[in-house]
C-alpha cells in the first residue's frame, strides 16, 4: 500500500517514511485493505495540505536568477513576494524584519539551527542571515518544497542546506531547533506527535511558534492548550521556558539545559 500511494501523483512527492507512517497509525482503525487506503488518503490530503500554496513548486524559482544578478535588495524584494504564496509565511510578512532579532533574543546566539517541517521558510534565509551566520539546514518531507528551497540556497546561501526527511521519524540534532506554525498541523496528523518532536528531538533549545489568528481571520483558539501542553512539559522536565509575541506570532522556547528555573 505504501508503494500504491508513493506511486499516486499527489503523494509522490512526500518522502515514503512519512506515507508508512500514516497508513501505520490509519492501520489501528480500518476495518479492511479498503478501508485503510481510503483512510489512509483521507490523512494524507489533509497532511500534504496542497491549498496552501497559491503557487505550483515547480514556478517558485521563476525570476530568481534575475533578481540574485541584481543584487541583495532584489533577492529579498523577491522573497517576500515568494513567502506571500504560501498562507502561513504570507501572514509572517508584517513580522519579518523583527523575526529572528525577536527570537534570537530569546534563545541567545545559536551554534547552528536545524528548521523543522520548513515548507518555505529557507525563502527567510536573507533575514535570518542579518541576525546570525550560524550554520541553518531545513528538513521537509515534500520534496518539490525541498528541491525549490534548497535551489534558492545553493544560490544565496551556500552554507544552508535543505533536506528531504520526516522529522517524526528521522533523528534531527541541533543546538536551536525551530518549529514555526507546524506544531498544530503536526497533532492534527496525530495526536501527541507535537509533544514527542519537542520532547526528544535533540537540540539544546526548542522554538515553537503559533499564529495568533487562523485561516478563516478569527483568533487562533487551537492555539492555547497546544501552549498549556508545552508549559505542563517544561514543568516535568524542569526546562526553561521563555516566551515572546509578534503581533502575528507567538513564541514558546524550551531551554533543556537551563542554568536557572523555569520563567515565563
Amino acid at each position: 500500500m505504501v508503494r500504491r500511494l508513493s506511486a499516486a501523483p499527489k503523494y509522490s512527492g512526500i518522502h515514503p517514511d512519512t506515507i508508512a507512517h500514516v497508513v501505520h497509525q490509519e492501520a489501528a482503525h480500518a476495518a479492511n485493505d479498503a478501508d485503510l487506503e481510503r483512510l489512509a488518503r483521507l490523512r494524507l490530503h489533509k497532511v500534504v495540505a496542497d491549498y496552501l500554496l497559491t503557487a505550483r513548486p515547480g514556478r517558485l524559482l521563476r525570476g530568481l536568477d534575475a533578481a540574485v544578478a541584481d543584487g541583495p535588495d532584489a533577492v529579498r524584494a523577491w522573497c517576500r513576494t515568494t513567502l506571500a504564496g504560501h498562507f502561513s509565511t504570507a501572514e509572517r510578512l508584517p513580522d519579518l524584519d523583527e523575526f529572528y532579532p525577536a527570537m534570537f533574543e530569546l534563545t541567545g546566539p545559536p551554534a547552528d539551527i536545524a528548521d523543522l517541517a520548513c515548507a518555505l521558510n529557507p525563502f527567510s534565509l536573507p533575514w535570518l542571515r542579518a541576525a546570525t551566520d550560524a550554520p541553518y539546514a531545513g528538513y521537509d518531507f515534500n520534496s518539490a518544497l525541498v528541491a525549490a528551497t534548497g535551489a534558492f540556497a545553493a544560490q544565496t546561501d551556500p552554507a544552508a542546506q535543505v533536506r528531504q526527511c520526516d522529522v517524526l521519524v528521522t533523528p534531527i540534532e541541533a543546538d536551536v531547533a525551530i518549529l514555526l506554525k507546524t506544531y498544530h498541523c503536526i497533532e492534527d496528523r496525530l495526536a501527541g506527535a507535537g509533544l514527542r518532536l519537542v520532547a526528544e528531538v535533540a537540540a539544546r533549545l526548542v522554538v515553537v511558534s503559533f499564529p495568533l489568528k487562523a485561516m478563516h481571520g478569527r483568533a487562533a483558539v487551537f492555539t492555547r492548550p497546544h501552549i498549556d501542553a508545552l508549559l505542563r512539559l517544561g514543568d516535568e522536565r524542569g526546562w526553561a521556558v521563555r516566551r515572546g509575541r509578534l503581533s502575528t506570532e507567538e513564541f514558546v522556547v524550551l531551554d533543556k539545559e537551563p542554568s536557572g528555573g523555569p520563567q515565563r
